[in-house]
């Protein structure tokens, strides 16, 4: 269980990289759009990101000294996962967004990864 939860954590990662980095593509275009892996990529980490809470509760059950996910964090990490590829959902088949909407995308994506990182 250890080394599969160890590869979901580090394709999870790899996903949300992507998703940001797909974003930050389009930082330099006149006319941004939303690319299709965005969508992709965040759903594909949404799923590992359950599958990780649900190995690290059987972990837990079967092994005392694993610890414990901070379940508000990982809601709160959900939900700002779930505004994101709503709004991509949301202007996918358009011709173009909005300078604020990118950002918007942008901004909930490293914010994400900043509670990711700072939130223990």
């Amino acid at each position: 269980m250890k080394i599969t939860y160890s590869i979901l954590v580090g394709l999870h990662v790899l996903l949300v990289l992507t998703m940001i980095g797909l974003l930050l593509t389009q930082g330099t275009k006149s006319v941004k759009k939303i690319p299709k892996g965005v969508t992709h990529a965040g759903l594909t980490a949404m799923v590992l990101g359950i599958a990780m809470i649900v190995i690290n509760a059987m972990r837990h059950n079967s092994d005392s000294t694993v610890a414990v996910l901070n379940h508000t964090k990982y809601g709160v990490k959900f939900l700002v996962l779930s505004a994101i590829i709503a709004l991509a959902l949301r202007y996918a088949k358009k011709p173009s967004i909005s300078q604020q909407t990118w950002l918007i995308l942008v901004g909930l994506s490293f914010f994400n990864l900043v509670i990711a990182n700072a939130w223990k």
